[in-house]
């Protein structure tokens, strides 16, 4: 599955029930491009007590991760065809319980019920000097570790090269963080709008999408007053996003909105 371009090898783990251990060893093995199947990430849907489903997320080389929010949509879209609840379905992840919105229509971007995020430190002084042109990192967690950069010329960003510079920084460490590139920007009829490029650990490179990483970029620019619309779009490399907060029968809530949709199925040997 893939959403907005981040893609995902998807399991069934109540029938195949693999251990943590055993799901980070497949993610090494099935995720590597050309030598494996190729995907960012590995999800696996497990059995839940107090919800529809548990998600669980490995990164292609292997780490767990707490949340992501991509593959969250995707996981959710998974679960409502296996016949696990809908249109909404709520999980859990080790970030905590979420909810998800599926329509029936395959086409259709599917909303993730988000909680707050958390810990948001503006201008963070990191170890080393920031790289290149940035001026200032601010932090957030967003269901994983953040840090979010505003840049004037974002296709001229290093992503590369700075995101492994701020991801591996010792202030951030032992989780490290994703490291967002953002800039501010206006359609033609003068809506503002963000558009962000993210370096995801983990990966340990430029993806075509993060979910976690949208949420952040939002969040900080709300924050530092540089976008006052809510919802507010977010484009990344892979696709638009939508980003905003909706009354639910739990309350206020944020959400992330963008596509999720199906590749292909098949079998794997190995």
């Amino acid at each position: 599955m893939q959403g907005a371009g981040n893609d995902f090898l998807v399991l069934d783990n109540r029938f195949y029930r693999f251990s943590r251990e055993e799901l980070s060893s497949l993610a090494e093995q099935w995720c590597p491009r050309r030598f494996g199947v190729g995907a960012d990430g590995l999800l696996a849907l497990d059995a839940a007590d107090a919800a529809d489903y548990r998600m669980r997320y490995v990164n292609a080389d292997g780490s767990p991760a707490t949340m992501c929010g991509n593959g969250a949509r995707c996981l959710a879209r998974y679960a409502v065809a296996a016949g696990l609840g809908g249109p909404e379905v709520a999980f859990e992840t080790d970030a905590g319980r979420y909810h998800g919105y599926v329509p029936d229509s395959p086409d259709a971007p599917v909303r993730l019920y988000v909680p707050s995020p958390r810990h948001f430190r503006r201008a963070i002084e990191l170890r080393a000097p920031l790289p290149g042109p940035l001026e200032a990192v601010h932090y957030v967690w967003t269901g994983t570790e953040h840090l979010v950069a505003f840049v004037d010329a974002l296709e001229a960003a290093d992503v590369a090269t700075w995101g492994r510079h701020l991801r591996t920084d010792a202030r951030v460490q032992p989780e490290g963080a994703n490291a967002n590139f953002v800039r501010v920007e206006h359609d033609a009829e003068d809506r503002p709008r963000l558009r962000l490029r993210t370096y995801e650990k983990g990966v340990e490179g430029e993806t075509l999408a993060c979910g976690t990483g949208v949420l952040a970029a939002a969040t900080v620019a709300w924050e530092l007053g540089r976008v006052e619309a809510d919802p507010v779009r977010v484009d990344a490399a892979g696709g638009a996003f939508r980003v905003g907060h909706e009354p639910t029968e739990r309350g206020t809530e944020l959400f992330l909105e963008g596509p999720a949709e199906s590749v292909f199925r098949g079998s794997f040997e190995g």
